[in-house]
């Protein structure tokens, strides 16, 4: 399929420019396992779930050579759902009242057309995930998938779930660093809720933020925040993510370590969450890999800002343990297994991804075992 595309794309462009030629690429991962998952207080699920390795999603890339060292370039990404056969929701505005709805195929992961140039860096236009995103990915053991993933912590905004503008960003432009700059790599972005500007909340959804890392042989670190404005309510208000990450091979294993700090300014009250993880993967059976990965999360939120049962939410920590073994069958194909608990305490109620919220102060936990591919 790929070889096809790119053959009809360099027909359609024979009577073009010299210069001008093409490429398109069809790409995807199709990862679909069994799950099950309990919480204390909040009963158990049996379930096909999807994405505990890797993300399922179809995608579509291309690239035009304009000649001098600059290149055109689209990408069209969809999350899918392979255990239902449909797709998950976007957000048109970075805002709740955004969300589409669950089932439709859209381009929720990633949806840019950019210009490019070997010695000036990239610009984007679209949608595209946040900088501190890519750190939950890149230095999270279980690649933010999955029961273990580290987001079952490091996600939570004012709640136990994800803000507007904790993972993707809509209506963005980005920049990136060009290659070759002696291991230094970055982007910077902002985005906007695009809200009619006579509106009370003409500023919510919109948001800016930057990467900056460096990457040298075994040793990968980098930093990043984003901050997105939104008026204070009693769920919602200014929200600032900003974390630090860093890998390093040695060989015998690969260890990597994630920090998270998060503030919401809510109308009554500012939450705060700090969370650490520490992880590994350790090499096994020649063909694969052990994961690891120990998260712990700091509320430290305002005094005034209560629970139900009128306990301060600063006493609501949790923390995470995850193992699990990836077996690659061939460069495209792994079996996988992971287990991942949780452990609430004061009234905090995360829980395992694909599982049931629990009470309060009560565990979570899951294990899911899977297959992905690749094509």
């Amino acid at each position: 399929m790929k070889r096809l595309l790119t053959m009809c794309s360099a027909l359609g462009l024979a009577g073009g420019a010299a210069h001008a030629q093409s490429s398109v690429t069809v790409f995807g991962v199709m990862d679909v396992g069994v799950q099950y998952t309990s919480s204390g207080g909040g009963g158990s699920v049996k379930a096909l779930s999807n994405g505990g390795l890797s993300t399922s999603r179809i995608g579509f890339r291309g690239t035009e050579d304009l000649g001098g060292g600059l290149r055109a370039g689209f990408w069209l990404e969809a999350s899918l759902n392979p255990d239902t056969g449909g797709g998950r929701p976007s957000n048109s505005n970075n805002q709740a009242n955004g969300g589409g709805p669950a089932g439709p195929i859209t381009f929720d992961r990633m949806s840019f057309v950019s210009l490019s140039h070997q010695k000036f860096g990239e610009l984007r236009l679209g949608r595209d995930f946040i900088p501190t995103h890519y750190n939950s990915i890149y230095f999270d053991p279980f690649n933010a998938n999955g029961v273990a993933r580290a987001g079952n912590l490091t996600f939570a905004g004012a709640g136990t779930g994800p803000l507007p503008t904790a993972i993707t960003g809509s209506n963005t432009v980005s920049y990136w660093l060009p290659a070759g700059l002696g291991g230094v790599y970055g982007m910077a972005m902002i985005g906007t809720g695009e809200n009619d500007s006579t509106a009370p909340n003409r500023d919510d959804g919109n948001f800016a933020g930057a990467r900056i890392g460096f990457a040298a042989g075994a040793f990968d670190i980098a930093a990043a925040v984003t901050r997105t404005h939104f008026d204070a309510t009693a769920a919602i208000g200014n929200y600032t993510h900003a974390n630090i990450g860093a890998s390093w091979d040695a060989g015998f294993a690969k260890f990597f370590a994630l920090y998270n700090k998060v503030t919401v300014k809510l109308a009554a009250g500012t939450v705060r969450k700090n969370t650490a993880e520490i992880g590994a993967h350790i090499p096994a059976f020649e063909v694969g890999r052990i994961r690891l990965s120990y998260a712990y999360l700091d509320d430290r939120s305002d005094e005034s800002l209560r629970n139900a049962n009128g306990l301060p939410r600063h006493r609501d920590d949790a923390r995470q343990f995850g193992i699990g073994y990836v077996h690659n069958l061939s460069k495209r194909t792994a079996l996988y297994g992971t287990y991942a608990r949780l452990m609430n305490s004061g009234q905090a109620r995360y829980v395992v991804s694909g599982g049931v919220a629990p009470a309060g102060g009560r565990r979570s936990s899951g294990w899911e075992l899977g297959v992905r591919h690749l094509f």
